[in-house]
């Protein structure tokens, strides 16, 4: 952890981050944010500390998003939250929680945006999550038969 600050030249990836956060969705996060954080916060968790997850992982997506945005042709500060919340939403598997929580955090007139990219990110994220109680029954990608949902939310 000490090389990896060191070569980052700050302490702004240690700790949770809120500024580095609040830069992002300001649109001024560095390039090399998302990396240095998660590379951090994968040492620190594999070596067997206790911390959160989940601001680390607004950490990576707001960053991932401001920087990684304008070349798709969007503001900065909006891909950011688009990350931000992305993120979140592939890591707990919780989409309408994600939705709700870029409401609350950004206000309605992106909401759409933040649906779509939070449909995306559910369907891509796998089965399992931070959570390993979290059970998800059905496929996230294809339909599952109306007798097997009565049969499965019958038992």
């Amino acid at each position: 952890m000490i090389l990896v600050t060191l070569i980052a030249g700050s302490y702004d990836y240690n700790g949770a981050g809120m500024s580095v956060i609040t830069a992002a969705v300001n649109g001024t996060a560095r390039p090399e944010a998302f990396a240095f954080k998660l590379i951090l916060t994968a040492i620190t968790l594999g070596a067997g500390f206790k911390g959160g997850e989940i601001i680390p992982a607004f950490f990576v997506g707001a960053t991932f998003g401001c920087v990684s945005g304008p070349f798709l042709g969007l503001s900065s500060s909006f891909s950011a939250a688009l990350g931000l919340v992305s993120v979140f939403c592939g890591v707990t598997n919780c989409p309408i929680t994600s939705i709700i929580l870029a409401f609350e955090l950004f206000g309605g007139a992106g909401l759409p945006f933040f649906a779509l990219s939070c449909a995306v990110s559910y369907m891509l994220s796998g089965y399992g999550g931070l959570y390993s109680e979290q059970k998800i029954v059905y496929s996230k990608l294809k339909p599952v038969p109306r007798e097997e949902q009565e049969r499965s939310l019958a038992s």
